[in-house]
């Protein structure tokens, strides 16, 4: 007599035959990788979209400008103006979301952005790319205040008693 009872001999021979009818594994393997790679490319669409990408950067100007306590300032203001001017160049222009990424490239080079004048110069350079020429102009006016308004300017206003 052996050890194994016979419950588990006559399960052994039941289970047998269906694990060897129920085909191969490859065509699950095969569907959820087809169901990845689909998810993968409707991911990417969504998020290669103007849109998309405006609000993105609009999310994180915002929690930067938390963090600061300044997030009502008249630069946010101006920014989401520029935002705005160039999700409507986008859409009406039929850009992707790399392309809007290049537009608003220069507002990300730290290289040339040292005080906040070479920011509206930034956003001039800008506005000026996408021929909005009215917002380009509000911004060298908005630059030329920045510049008043230095550090300099405040300690002549201040000594002339003004």
């Amino acid at each position: 007599m052996s050890d194994v009872p016979a419950s588990v001999t006559t399960a052994a021979e039941v289970i047998q035959p269906v694990a060897e009818s129920s085909g191969s594994i490859w065509g699950y393997v095969a569907g959820g990788v087809a169901l990845l790679v689909l998810a993968g490319f409707f991911g990417y669409k969504k998020i290669n979209t103007p849109a998309f990408i405006i609000g993105q950067v609009r999310k994180r100007n915002l929690k930067e400008m938390q963090k600061q306590g300044v997030e009502s300032s008249e630069f946010m203001l101006d920014l989401d103006k520029l935002l705005d001017s160039v999700l409507e160049y986008a859409n009406t222009n039929k850009k992707t979301g790399n392309d809007v990424v290049k537009i608003i490239s220069p507002l990300n080079d730290t290289k040339r952005i040292k005080s906040p004048r070479d920011m509206y110069q930034s956003m001039i350079h800008i506005a000026n790319e996408m021929h909005d020429t009215a917002l380009a102009r509000e911004f060298k006016n908005k630059s030329k205040q920045v510049k008043a308004s230095s550090p300099l300017m405040a300690g002549l206003l201040k000594r002339a008693g003004i």
